[in-house]
């Protein structure tokens, strides 16, 4: 006698519906792996195929078991039906996100989205007929196929099938590892969801690091209210005889903006010809970083001197209250004060964070500067730089401090109307990604255009002597050159952090050679204050960079994916992969690509690093909770 669930069904037509929903799963996510891995051009290419989608057919097959253990309380089959198809789609869902980030769908991916309304154009960039259609289209098959096969069709021979499907990828990949062309595409994007999910609600993964440090490590990061006893923190900068400092700020944040795509930073590329034309009243740093690869995290360092927060916890959303920006103490002394951004002011809670500080005259988005929007994320850089200009025009005379914060660089690089990309690829091999990059080239040249007409304003009106530029960017933008990764917040390479750091001011700087100090966002604020002769606020943690006895590094840490932290001091960084255990040691003189990884042969100075970043993340852990 066959045996009937509570819900009525027989265990065989269960254990049918069970495996045929496993099966065609799993058919439908190999399909979408193929479409990421590409047409055959190799013998190699089938077993490839099994090595990066054996992880869904586990995922499938694991979906197959937990339908049948459903259904025997379910009074019908539709919520494991529909669970599928939800399955299915995003595997499809999976193939369009691969395609631009080169990683799979994650939590942590959909947390960096946050604002729905805001990435609305980026994503709707990535969505082709094709992919709209197999993503309507792969749920529907599912279903169907589910329903015929479990009418028709016995599943023993299906089940074994994907078995061994599993099995020979596992097999593969054990055997020759170079069959798995990408780390990241072999991943499932179901199974990685669940992992990052939980990890961001719970301690799990969550890396300990010992504090087998020497105690003198963890100084450099005490906030300039605990360094009195230390000796002199601020006064570095001394101007020229005879120049009096200036009296007016404009800060420049240029959004996913980093050093390799400009030619003042020797890009091949034609796209800062301003800048290089006012690089004799500039003083430009070599080695300056963004903290983190992302806007959230490199807003704190930015406009509050603290540094980004640790990958799971941020100021002040765990105990410790973000110290003043470095306008309120120049609004203290009366000047005004305004923060102008052509995006989404309130994503991250960005304004709210600004208007508690109490800092600023004038907070606006792009929905107060009057311009059309040309995305989701806002209206074009122009419009806060013309903003800028009026606002400075209300009250002349009056000395100022000002941020502008640009957004048109961010992706989709949208251009406006009439305005097409320009062709920097002309007589060369094209790029990755050729097609984005162009338009990012475009807009970078356009943010540049709109630096110059700034110069020329400010000379127009006698305020070239008096006023310090400081130009930066939040993080850079990766294009898969030279390493297999796009946009940025994933990894602590090159592309991706290291940034612009340029203090125009005729009356300072002029020709003046450039700065070999290596420094980061962090360090940006007592910087600018130094230059002012403002004394440091005393939550910044960051240090001078005219500081001779500030600590040559720059720490770094990544945002999403896996748990990243950096060191560059001198000609080193340093990459420690809390996630997987693994180091990287690149010597950025001899290998500025970050292609040969030689911890190996430096083990002694790899674990010195390891020890400063161990006394970092545990520095940062009590200080970010209030605790130090």
């Amino acid at each position: 006698m066959k045996h009937v669930s509570p819900a009525g069904k027989t265990t065989p037509r269960r254990g049918a519906f069970a495996a045929w929903c496993g099966v065609w799963m799993a058919a439908v996510l190999i399909v979408a792996k193929g479409v990421l891995l590409g047409a055959p051009s190799s013998p190699q290419w089938l077993g490839q195929l099994a090595v990066i989608s054996w992880r869904d057919v586990l995922f499938a097959g694991g979906f197959a078991v937990l339908a049948w253990c459903a259904l025997r309380w379910l009074k019908g089959e539709g919520l494991p039906l529909a669970a599928g198809a939800f399955c299915v789609a995003f595997g499809v869902a999976n193939v369009g996100a691969f395609d631009y980030f080169l990683r799979p769908l994650t939590y942590d991916l959909f947390k960096l989205m946050e604002g729905v309304a805001a990435v609305r154009s980026s994503v709707g960039q990535r969505i082709t007929l094709p992919l709209a259609l197999a993503f309507i289209g792969a749920p529907i098959f599912f279903l169907v196929a589910v329903r015929w096969s479990v009418a028709r069709l016995r599943p023993r021979v299906a089940v074994l099938a994907m078995a061994s499907w599993m099995v020979l990828g596992i097999v593969l990949h054990r055997w020759d590892e170079s069959l798995e062309p990408r780390h990241h595409l072999a991943l499932s994007p179901h199974l990685e969801s669940f992992r990052t999910l939980w990890r961001a609600h719970t301690s799990w993964g969550r890396p300990g690091f010992a504090k087998t440090y020497p105690p003198e490590d963890a100084l450099e990061f005490r906030p300039f209210g605990e360094r009195a006893s230390s000796g002199r923190e601020t006064g570095f900068y001394d101007p020229p005889a005879g120049v009096h400092r200036p009296e007016n700020l404009i800060l420049i944040v240029l959004e996913s903006v980093g050093t390799k795509y400009l030619s003042l930073y020797g890009s091949e590329y034609d796209t800062t010809p301003h800048l290089v034309a006012e690089a004799e009243n500039s003083l430009v740093f070599k080695d300056f970083y963004a903290n983190a690869g992302f806007t959230y995290a490199a807003f704190r360092p930015v406009n509050f001197g603290v540094y980004s927060g640790l990958p799971w916890s941020y100021m002040p959303w765990e105990g410790r209250a973000l110290p003043e920006p470095l306008a309120a103490g120049m609004k203290a002394r009366g000047r005004r004060t305004a923060y102008l951004h052509n995006g989404e002011l309130n994503w991250g809670q960005s304004r709210f964070l600004l208007e508690e500080s109490g800092s600023f005259d004038v907070l606006n988005g792009y929905e107060e500067l009057g311009c059309e929007r040309i995305s989701s994320w806002g209206v074009a850089d122009r419009c806060s730089f013309a903003r800028l200009v009026r606002w400075i025009d209300e009250k002349p005379g009056q000395p100022f401090c000002a941020t502008v914060w640009t957004d048109q660089t961010h992706d989709p690089y949208p251009l406006e109307k009439g305005i097409s990309a320009a062709d920097f690829f002309a007589g060369k091999p094209k790029p990755p990604h050729a097609e984005d990059l162009a338009r990012y080239l475009t807009l970078v040249r356009e943010v540049d255009r709109q630096i110059g007409l700034l110069f020329e304003a400010l000379r127009q009106r006698g305020l070239d002597r008096n006023t310090l530029v400081a130009i930066t960017g939040d993080h850079g933008e990766a294009f898969a050159d030279p390493h297999e990764q796009r946009g940025h917040a994933f990894t602590l390479y090159e592309e991706e952090l290291r940034v612009p750091l340029v203090l125009w001011s005729p009356a300072l700087f002029h020709k003046v050679p450039r700065h070999s100090s290596i420094g980061a966002q962090v360090d940006l604020l007592p910087t600018l204050a130094d230059i002012l002769g403002l004394p440091a606020v005393s939550g910044w943690q960051g240090h001078s960079l005219f500081d001779p006895t500030r600590p040559q590094r720059a720490f770094l840490s990544s945002v999403s994916g896996e748990y990243l932290f950096g060191v560059r001091e001198g000609r080193w960084k340093y990459i420690f992969d809390a996630t997987n255990g693994i180091e990287f040691l690149y010597d950025l003189e001899g290998d500025p690509h970050e292609q040969r990884n030689v911890v190996k042969e430096n083990a002694t100075l790899a674990e010195r690093q390891r020890q400063r970043i161990s006394a970092w993340v545990n520095f940062e852990e009590d200080f970010v909770r209030g605790r130090k």
